[in-house]
């Protein structure tokens, strides 16, 4: 108990000359109470509808534009150093992963939405690094090494869609023999 004390007297004789001790003026007491029983002081509310609307609507206006531009400028050729062969190839298995990628979407349900957002975030890491093969495609031109890599990147992603879609089929399945049998 001593030492409990003695760690206590030793803390605030740390702070011995940090201690406020002035008196406060006189009269303070009753300056204090006044301003605790004043009626609040009514604000004037400023209308920020009209100032947020006019924002919002300037930020749309600017979005739109932004979007027109870019659509007005087409991107220059990525294929301009890439053989007939090279783009053919670049079609055919697009379009695969396109149909993949729209029959994934077809299969959405409260059940399997985390699954299919959790397969579109996948699917964007594919195509960075698929963007990656592209730009060196237009650095170095047509090789065996960059076509090799594109498709691989192309059977990659089809082959992950194909495995998605099956587990949602399953998850689905399921769903169905489960509700047949609460009927």
């Amino acid at each position: 108990m001593k030492e409990k004390k003695d760690s206590i007297e030793r803390l605030f004789s740390q702070f011995e000359n940090q201690w406020d001790t002035e008196t406060p003026r006189l009269g303070h007491s009753e300056r204090f109470l006044k301003k605790l029983n004043a009626e609040p002081v009514q604000t004037k509310k400023k209308n920020w509808m009209p100032l947020s609307l006019a924002a919002s609507l300037l930020l749309i206006a600017g979005i739109i534009s932004f979007y027109q531009l870019k659509n007005d400028n087409p991107p220059t050729n990525q294929w301009q150093n890439a053989s007939a062969q090279t783009k053919e190839t670049h079609d055919y298995f697009a379009s695969v992963v396109e149909k993949e990628l729209t029959d994934l979407k077809s299969k959405q349900t409260p059940e399997t939405e985390q699954i299919i957002n959790d397969a579109l975030t996948q699917m964007n890491i594919f195509e960075q690094d698929y963007q990656k093969i592209i730009n060196e495609l237009q650095k170095n031109g047509d090789t065996k090494q960059l076509l090799h890599a594109m498709i691989l990147n192309f059977q990659t992603r089809i082959s992950f869609l194909e495995e998605v879609i099956k587990k949602i089929e399953i998850i689905n399945h399921q769903k169905n023999i489960e509700n047949e049998k609460s009927i």
